[in-house]
């Protein structure tokens, strides 16, 4: 099956994504990795009249320390970044640790990491439980 028609957009700020949300109201939805939307779309399942991607605003990706000694990690941050990243190594290793062997799909590596545990029903939700 094929979705619905919607409007796409792609911005390049976060200003401009909040933007397009407040413009669109409920009719929006925003895409970060699309691994649960774009399916629910094909099956008419889910039918959002606008798109807002989310993958190119880079002050939604990374990985930094905050003043208190722990960690900020943006909500586009991707998983591979988390495998590898030195700063989750040395101040959160239980939250490294899991990515690269819990079963995942190659693909699915570079997907964020945290939004769509928060924005989408996942059936792969293993790494918010994998860190406690």
């Amino acid at each position: 099956m094929k979705p619905a028609p919607f409007e796409y957009y792609a911005p390049d700020t976060i200003e401009e994504a909040l933007s397009h949300l407040a413009q669109h109201g409920y009719d929006a939805k925003p895409l970060a990795g699309g691994q649960s939307l774009i399916p629910m779309m094909n099956f008419r399942l889910a039918q959002p009249a606008v798109l807002i991607d989310l993958n190119k605003i880079p002050d939604l990706s990374f990985i930094r320390p905050d003043e208190n000694g722990g960690l900020l990690i943006g909500a586009m941050a991707r998983h591979a970044q988390v495998e590898r990243d030195p700063l989750i190594a040395e101040r959160a290793p239980s939250f490294m640790k899991p990515c690269p062997i819990l079963p995942r799909p190659r693909f699915a590596r570079e997907e964020p990491l945290v939004d769509p545990y928060l924005t989408q029903t996942r059936r792969l939700n293993w790494l918010p439980r994998a860190c406690y």
